[in-house]
C-alpha cells in the first residue's frame, strides 16, 4: 500500500483539526431501532460523566473535578453534563453574565480536548428575585408557613429543597416569564461564544432538587398561593366553559369560577369510594391534582421550546421527569403523573432520573439495579431515557489505621465492579442510557458505612484504577452495540397507569395502602424470580408490538376506559398469553366506579366484600408443610374476589374471607385470565405462576433459587447476569442453548450474546 502524500497528510491533519473545533450541533434521531443521540450527524453511546452541584465538586476548572473529568475522557466517555444556576448568570437585579458558563466549558475542554458538555441550567430564581415578589411563592397548606434557610457556611443551593422552602410557585406568571426571558438571552448570548460551541444540550430544572416535584411534597401539601388560585380557576375556566358544568361535574349548586379555590387539606383527604375518589363526589380534587400536574408539564415544555428556538444550532432539551417507581407513596402530591403530555411533544428529547432507591437500592451484590420510569413508553415515543447512576461505591481501602485490610480490600474491589457493570448494562438492554452522576469530588459521603483513608483527601466515586479499567471496556461495549439493531429481550411485561394516581388515597397520613406492593415492590419480586422484564404505560399498549410477550401484568390498571379495554381485546388477549389482574381492573372508569366492571374485564365471575383488616393469602405448594402469606399492608375496600363452587383448578381462597377465591385463573380462547385480589411480592410465587406448569411458557434464564442471589437482564441482543455468589452458573437461552459460565466465587457480572452464549463482557 503507498503511503499518503504529504500533501494528503497535510489536508488529514487540517480537516481532523476542523472537526475538533467546530461547532458542535446535536439532535436526537432513530437509529438501529432505538432513540439515538447524534452530534454533528455521528451517533453517540448515551453514557455521560457528570459533576454534581455541591460546593467542592462543582466546578469543572478546580483540582479534584479536573482530576475526574479527565480520568473519564481517558475511558472513552467524552459528554459531559456541568451545572448552572439562574443565580450565576444574573447575580443581582439588572446584572448578566456568562462568565461562569464559559469556565465550565473551559474546564471541561481542558481535561478532554474534544468534549461535548450538556448543561443543567437552574431556572428556580436567585434570593434577590425571591425578595423582589414575595406574591408569587408557593404556599404550604395553613399554618404551614415556608421555612427560609439561613446558610452557616457554603452550601447547595437546593440544600433546603425537601423541606419547606421559599421558593417561587409553579404557577406564578412572573417567574415564568422572567426565566423564560433569562433563558432565551442566554442561549441567543452563549451560542455565539467559542465555549458555547460546545454546548450540546441544556437540561431544564425547577422545583425539588431540580426533579420538578412540587415543593413541599414529601411530607406537605400545596400549592395555596395566589398565583395556584388563579391559575385553577382559569384551568377550570378552559375545562368546563361554564358554570353550570362545573356545579354538575362537582356536584356543588354553589359552585363557579369566580369562587373556586384550591381543595383544602381535608377535601383532599375525602375519599369517597374506599380507596378510591369517587368522581361524583370527590371531582374537585380530582381536577386540582390534573391541573397542578398540567401545569408543571407545561413549564417544562415551555422551557425546552425557549431553548430549541434561541439557540442557534440543534440543540438537546431535556429534564428529570416520568418518575415513576420508588416515589414514596407521594404520586398525586409531587410525581410525574403527565408522562403522556410530555412524550408527545416536539419539544424535549430526553426525560432522566435516578436509579429506584427502594426497595434494595441495586448497589448491594445480587440486587436488581432498576430505572425510575416506565422504559419502554419512553422508547416508543421515540425519546431517550437517561439515568442518573448516583450510587456511591462502598469503599474500603487495604490499609486502614496500620492493620492490614487486603483481603477485604479485594473483595470489596470485586463487589464494586460487578455493581458498576450491572448498573450500566441494566439501561443499555432497554435502549436507554445513563450518566455518572459524581457527588465524590465535593467530598459527599451518602453511605456512613464507609471506610476512609483519611490520608487520600477527597476523591471521586470511580477514582480507582480498576473501576476506571471496568468504566473503558464498557464504553467500548456500548460503542458496539449502538450500531447493533435493538429489540426488547423480556417476554414479561409489566402494565402501569398514571391516570389512576388523581383518583387514589394520597395523603401523607392516608395513602393507598397497596400502590406501594403494586408499584416498587412487585418488580422487585419479578427481578428475583429469573425473567427478564420491562414496564409500559397503559396508553402505550396501543403502540407496542405484543408478540414478544408470554405474560403480561396488569398492575395498577384499576381506571380503564373503552378504548382501553378494546386495544387490551385486540392486542393482547390472544397467542396463547397469560394476563394478570392485580386487584380490581377497571373497577373505575374515570366518571363513576362500577364493582361489576371488574367481572368484564377479567371474564371471572367476581363478588365484592369488605373487611376490617388487611387481606391476606397463605400460599401453599404442593409440599409445603407451613404456609407463606402474602399480605396486603391495609385494609382494602371493597376487595374482590371468586366465590369458590368447588372448582378444581388452582385457586387459593383469602384468609378471613372463606370461600372467597383470592388467586385463580380462567382458560379463556385464546388466553388465561388471572386474579391476583392482592398483590403478590413473592419471587418465589412469580416463579410459580409463571412457569410451565399453567402453560405460561415464560423464559427463565437460570434455576430460581430462593436465596434471591441472581438477576437477570436482556435487550438489544445482550444478555446481562448478575451473581451475588459467582461460581459456576448454568444459563439458558432463549434457542435452548445451555453456557456454563466459570466466575470467580463471590459478586460478579457478565454480558453475553443473547443468540451464541459468547461472553462479552467478564
Amino acid at each position: 500500500m503507498k503511503k499518503p502524500s504529504l500533501l494528503l497528510s497535510l489536508f488529514l491533519l487540517f480537516a481532523s483539526q476542523i472537526a475538533t473545533t467546530q461547532p458542535l450541533s446535536a439532535e436526537l434521531r432513530p437509529y438501529q431501532g432505538k432513540p439515538t443521540i447524534f452530534v454533528n450527524g455521528q451517533p453517540e453511546s448515551p453514557m455521560f460523566y457528570a459533576l454534581t452541584d455541591v460546593p467542592g465538586g462543582r466546578w469543572s476548572w478546580e483540582e479534584v473535578p479536573q482530576h475526574n473529568l479527565r480520568n473519564f475522557c481517558e475511558a472513552g466517555i467524552r459528554l459531559f453534563q456541568l451545572d448552572i444556576f439562574w443565580e450565576h448568570i444574573s447575580p443581582a437585579p439588572g446584572q448578566f453574565s456568562l462568565e461562569i458558563a464559559k469556565r465550565q466549558i473551559q474546564g471541561a475542554l481542558a481535561a478532554c480536548p474534544n468534549a461535548a458538555v450538556v448543561f443543567r441550567l437552574h431556572l428556580n430564581p436567585p434570593a434577590w428575585w425571591l425578595a423582589q415578589h414575595p406574591d408569587e411563592l408557593v404556599a404550604y397548606e395553613p399554618g404551614t408557613p415556608a421555612q427560609p434557610f439561613e446558610p452557616l457556611h457554603l452550601s447547595r443551593l437546593v440544600q433546603d429543597d425537601a423541606g419547606l422552602p421559599v421558593r417561587a410557585s409553579f404557577a406564578s406568571q412572573k417567574w415564568r416569564e422572567d426565566a423564560g426571558a433569562m433563558l432565551a438571552r442566554f442561549c441567543k448570548e452563549f451560542s455565539k461564544t467559542k465555549e458555547g460551541e460546545r454546548l450540546i444540550g441544556i437540561h431544564v430544572t425547577a422545583g425539588v432538587y431540580g426533579e420538578w416535584h412540587q415543593w413541599g411534597f414529601l411530607e406537605h401539601e400545596a400549592d395555596f398561593s395566589e398565583p395556584m388560585r388563579g391559575h385553577f380557576k382559569s384551568w377550570l375556566r378552559e375545562k368546563y366553559g361554564s358554570n353550570e358544568a362545573l356545579r354538575k361535574a362537582w356536584n356543588d349548586l354553589a359552585g363557579n369560577f369566580a369562587t373556586a379555590a384550591v381543595p383544602t387539606p381535608a377535601e383532599r383527604a375525602t375519599v369517597s369510594g374506599g380507596l378510591f375518589r369517587d368522581p361524583q363526589k370527590d371531582q374537585k380534587t380530582i381536577d386540582y391534582y390534573r391541573c397542578q400536574h398540567q401545569l408543571v408539564a407545561d413549564n417544562i415544555l415551555f422551557f425546552c421550546k425557549m431553548v430549541k428556538d434561541n439557540w442557534r444550532r440543534p440543540i438537546l432539551t431535556g429534564a428529570f421527569y416520568g418518575y415513576f417507581f420508588s416515589m414514596f407513596n407521594r404520586q398525586a402530591a409531587g410525581g410525574h403523573l403527565e408522562l403522556q403530555r410530555v412524550l408527545a411533544s416536539p419539544w424535549i428529547d430526553y426525560l432522566s432520573g435516578p436509579q429506584v432507591y427502594y426497595p434494595d437500592d441495586g448497589y448491594d451484590p445480587g440486587e436488581p439495579y432498576r430505572s425510575r420510569s416506565l422504559l419502554r413508553s419512553i422508547t416508543l415515543h421515540g425519546k431517550l431515557w437517561l439515568d442518573e447512576y448516583d450510587q456511591q461505591p462502598r469503599r474500603t481501602f487495604p490499609g486502614l489505621n496500620g492493620k492490614d485490610n487486603t483481603e477485604n480490600y479485594r473483595r470489596n474491589v470485586q463487589e464494586n465492579i460487578a455493581a458498576i457493570e450491572r448498573n450500566v448494562l441494566s439501561p443499555l438492554t432497554k435502549g436507554a442510557g445513563l450518566w455518572f452522576y459524581d457527588f465524590g469530588p465535593s467530598g459527599m459521603n451518602l453511605h456512613r458505612g464507609n471506610e476512609h483513608d483519611i490520608q487520600s483527601g477527597t476523591i471521586g466515586y470511580w477514582d480507582h484504577p480498576d473501576y476506571l479499567r471496568s468504566i473503558k471496556k464498557l464504553k467500548t461495549l456500548a460503542d458496539s452495540l449502538l450500531h447493533r439493531p435493538w429489540q426488547t429481550g423480556a417476554d414479561v411485561l409489566l402494565v402501569y397507569d398514571t391516570e389512576i394516581f388523581y383518583h387514589l388515597k394520597s395523603t401523607k397520613q392516608d395513602s393507598c395502602p397497596i400502590t406501594s406492593q403494586v408499584v416498587d415492590w412487585l418488580p422487585l419480586a419479578l427481578s428475583y424470580a429469573g425473567v427478564a422484564w420491562e414496564a409500559v404505560h397503559l396508553d402505550d399498549l396501543s403502540l407496542l408490538d405484543a408478540s414478544p410477550y408470554k405474560a403480561v401484568i396488569f398492575a395498577n390498571t384499576w381506571l380503564l376506559e373503552e378504548h382501553d379495554k378494546r386495544v387490551i381485546r385486540e392486542k393482547v388477549e390472544r397467542d396463547g398469553r397469560h394476563l394478570f389482574w392485580i386487584y380490581a381492573p377497571g373497577f373505575s372508569d374515570g366518571k363513576t366506579l362500577l364493582a361489576e366492571a371488574v367481572s368484564g374485564v377479567t371474564g371471572l365471575e367476581l363478588e365484592r366484600t369488605f373487611l376490617d383488616k388487611p387481606p391476606a393469602v397463605p400460599l401453599i405448594l404442593e409440599d409445603d408443610e407451613f404456609p407463606e402469606y402474602q399480605r396486603a399492608w391495609g385494609a382494602i375496600n371493597p376487595l374482590f374476589g371468586v366465590r369458590n363452587k368447588g372448582s378444581s383448578q388452582f385457586a387459593l381462597d383469602y384468609e378471613h374471607a372463606f370461600e372467597l377465591q383470592a388467586f385463580t385463573f380462567k382458560k379463556e380462547i385464546g388466553h388465561t385470565s388471572w386474579l391476583l385480589g392482592i398483590p403478590l411480592t413473592k419471587a418465589s410465587w412469580w416463579h410459580f405462576f409463571l412457569l410451565g406448569r399453567h402453560d405460561a411458557n415464560t423464559h427463565f434464564y437460570f434455576d430460581f433459587s430462593f436465596h434471591e442471589e441472581n438477576v437477570v437482564y436482556a435487550g438489544g441482543g445482550l444478555l446481562v447476569f448478575h451473581s451475588k455468589t459467582g461460581g459456576d452458573q448454568k444459563i439458558k437461552l432463549k434457542n435452548g442453548k445451555e453456557v456454563l459460565l466459570k466466575m470467580p466465587v463471590g459478586a460478579g457480572t457478565v454480558a453475553l450474546d443473547a443468540e451464541t452464549g459468547k461472553v462479552v463482557l467478564e
